[in-house]
């Protein structure tokens, strides 16, 4: 995947004298980007313009949600932790027992390989 680039540019005085929208001085520019894993398929999509409170709003907005998307991986990395933890110690009590339970050993490695929901 291509990462895009951002680019903020502000425009000059001169380029917004005969403009109907002066008050949108602040251009946005993004790199190009690839759509797909087809080869040679890039876009580079057109600039914005928009004005320095859109630009506040917009900084202020993508802020709220990453902090929202790491609290979600948190909570999935926490909530994987602890399904880990509880066939470790399924696992180590199948085997201290010293009369394995074969279909729980199979759980626990089956779990191990294939991370997804505790089926109890």
């Amino acid at each position: 995947m291509l990462i895009s680039r951002i680019s903020l540019r502000l425009l000059p005085s001169e380029e917004l004298a005969d403009d109907p929208f002066p008050d949108a001085c602040v251009e946005l520019a993004f790199g190009p980007t690839r759509p797909s894993d087809e080869v040679g398929a890039v876009v580079v999509p057109e600039s914005v313009r928009i004005t320095p409170a859109d630009l506040v709003r917009l900084r202020v907005e993508s802020g709220l949600a990453l902090g929202e998307i790491r609290a979600e991986v948190q909570r999935a990395e926490i909530a994987w932790r602890q399904q880990l933890s509880r066939r470790y110690g399924d696992g180590r009590l199948a085997v201290e027992a010293r009369a394995p339970d074969i279909i729980l050993l199979q759980r626990v490695l089956n779990g191990l390989r294939n991370p997804g929901p505790v089926s109890t």
